[in-house]
């Protein structure tokens, strides 16, 4: 079976336990690819990029030229440090905390006020919202393109990790493209006349080696940055404010003790990996977890497969609140480690908190079963609609 094959999609870690009880590196001939399965295998694959390429990352596992995307996803050393130090200083905790928890607070405060006064869903009034807001003021897009750069980012998803033959409507995704491209050209040729204090203008300016970078190395920046940017935190609050309304118990645990947030933030990221995984390539001949990898190999590293290993993770299918590890691989390893998981980590914490402030009990809609979007990488539900009572009491100090 593919791993990211519509039948995996409502819950793929028992087929991961199967297959790892195997072996943890086992090849799998429908996807023409070693499936990478252990924790530890994983992290030795995505820690060492001399071995490994990530030139194949995110298209397909035989995937050779991806000139036409030359992001830093899937470029190597050394041009990946240099492209990747552009952005960096945008995410770093400390500029995070400073430029933007206060937007953040915001949005997450009008997401909020706007709900229904007898139902909130999770996913549609929160979790998808805030972040591609977030990262859209981030680069700096007007905010009427909201919605549009939404629909740009969910039609981009569905291709990612599939070959380009097996793609579901391509003539949308073809289409969303070029609206897309069309747009990021526009505004550069904008920012030319009138620079701005955004990210889409210090990339505009930035160098690299004492060029500027190209137009498709600018717009495969500004696409990685939309869809990372909101695909994995939406995903990640939608599953663990999942956790909040399935167990009114730790709730309210929760409400007591702020400081245990964090907590479900990591192990929410263990426990449902928002990104199941990403492939590469092998350079050269290697091992790994016993098994002979040829030079030219692909791999799929399945992250939420290794955040399951029984090996490395007591009673890994329970979530636990006392766990709260932050070496899961959630945002990966190696010099490809999320650049935005900083952000991702930051707005989660938010729009948790006010949840917590704003909600005594949640409780899933009577009859609603959810259901996961089929996006190959990405693990998310569609939505979450819950009933609610409000907080009466006064939310303690954080």
């Amino acid at each position: 079976m593919h791993p990211f094959s519509p039948e995996m999609k409502q819950c793929p870690y028992p087929h991961y336990d199967r297959w790892r009880d195997e072996s943890p590196v086992l090849w799998n001939a429908e996807m023409g690819a070693w499936l990478v399965l252990g924790y530890r295998e994983a992290v030795s694959v995505l820690d060492d990029h001399r071995a490994f390429s990530s030139a194949n990352s995110v298209f397909s596992p035989q995937a050779e030229n991806v000139g036409g995307f030359p992001s830093i996803i899937n470029t190597d050393e050394p041009r990946h440090k240099k492209l990747r130090a552009l952005a960096a200083k945008a995410f770093t905790p400390k500029s995070i905390e400073r430029d933007w928890a206060p937007r953040i607070q915001r949005i997450v405060d009008e997401q909020l006020d706007g709900i229904d006064a007898a139902t909130f869903n999770v996913v549609g009034d929160l979790a998808y919202p805030l972040p591609v807001r977030m990262i859209a003021e981030i680069i700096g897009v007007e905010s009427e393109r909201f919605p549009q750069f939404k629909y740009w980012s969910d039609e981009i998803v569905k291709r990612i990790g599939v070959p380009a033959e097996h793609v579901a409507n391509p003539a949308e995704f073809q289409t969303a493209i070029m609206e897309l491209s069309t747009y990021f050209y526009q505004q550069m040729e904008l920012r030319r006349r009138q620079p701005r204090d955004d990210l889409f203008t210090r990339l505009l300016e930035a160098e690299v080696d004492g060029e500027r970078l190209t137009l498709a190395e600018l717009q495969a920046f500004l696409v990685l940055l939309l869809v990372a940017g909101n695909e994995t935190t939406t995903n990640l609050i939608g599953s663990a404010v999942r956790v909040l309304a399935e167990d009114p118990g730790l709730m309210r645990r929760l409400r007591e003790d702020r400081s245990l947030v964090w907590n479900l933030i990591e192990e929410s990221l263990r426990y449902e990996a928002p990104i199941q995984g990403f492939y590469r390539k092998a350079r050269r001949d290697v091992e790994v977890g016993g098994k002979q990898v040829r030079a030219g190999d692909a791999l799929c590293v399945l992250y939420g497969a290794g955040n399951r290993d029984q090996r490395e993770f007591d009673c890994p299918a329970e979530f636990s609140l006392d766990r709260a590890r932050r070496d899961h691989l959630a945002f990966g390893k190696g010099i490809h480690y999320c650049l935005g998981a900083n952000l991702a980590r930051i707005e989660a914490g938010i729009a948790i908190n006010a949840v917590l402030d704003r909600f005594e009990t949640l409780t899933l809609q009577e009859g609603y079963e959810v259901e996961w979007r089929l996006t190959p990488f990405f693990r998310g539900m569609v939505e979450y609609p819950v009933n609610y009572s409000a907080a009466t009491r006064t939310a303690p100090a954080r």
